[in-house]
């Protein structure tokens, strides 16, 4: 019996961004060409990655009760159809939520939620991955899965580049990881100009196990 793969997706710019200095995209999306306004193919996408995963990773204050808030509105008042699948999708996947400032009443109006502090992410992780299941999946959440990359947690990466050039802002990687990659898939959405890479991640043996 195999255990859970654990996969990251996330949003770029051409010019690997994450976000801007204020910790928002909204800026990146001033020069975004007028033809690709509105087109959700990033939703579908995610979305479906969503369908083959039991467990969600979120971490950070602001980031995680943003994301349980909107979503939790969305399924209320669903923007668009895709948006009304992920929302209760996203909902009704376990969710384990990295942070040491968020509190039991934080996720009280949120179903299937639990805190793990950040000392004990990397054993919870690598408790989950041994179990049997569909997958684990990180959207968003750079810090802790820069830091999952660090430890070898992360199976796949998938990296959507948006056509968008940001100038500034905070880089995808805090520094680099000891992982080799393996492209497996590439893929194009004309409508929206987004570009995924998928890379399998493979640790990398420290120095002095390498055979000379």
């Amino acid at each position: 019996m195999t255990g859970r793969r654990l996969t990251v997706c996330n949003f770029t710019t051409i010019d690997g961004r994450y976000e801007d200095e204020s910790h928002d995209i909204r800026s990146f999306f001033e020069h975004q060409h007028p033809e690709y306004a509105g087109v959700d193919d990033f939703d579908h996408y995610t979305t479906s990655l969503l369908r083959g995963s039991d467990v969600l990773l979120l971490s950070g204050r602001r980031s995680a009760l943003g994301n349980l808030s909107y979503w939790t509105s969305a399924r209320a008042n669903p923007p668009s159809e895709i948006r009304a699948e992920f929302a209760e999708r996203f909902l009704a996947t376990e969710k384990v939520v990295v942070s040491d400032t968020i509190t039991e009443a934080d996720l009280e109006p949120y179903p299937n939620a639990r805190i793990v502090r950040i000392a004990d992410a990397r054993h919870e992780v690598a408790r989950l991955k041994a179990e049997p299941g569909l997958g684990i999946l990180v959207l968003l959440g750079r810090v802790l899965w820069n830091d999952l990359m660090m430890a070898g947690l992360v199976d796949e990466l998938h990296l959507v580049t948006f056509p968008l050039i940001a100038g500034s802002g905070v880089p995808l990687f805090d520094a680099r990881p000891p992982v080799a990659l393996k492209l497996l898939e590439t893929r194009d959405w004309p409508a929206s100009g987004n570009v995924l890479m998928r890379w399998r991640v493979d640790p990398v043996p420290a120095a002095d196990a390498v055979p000379r």
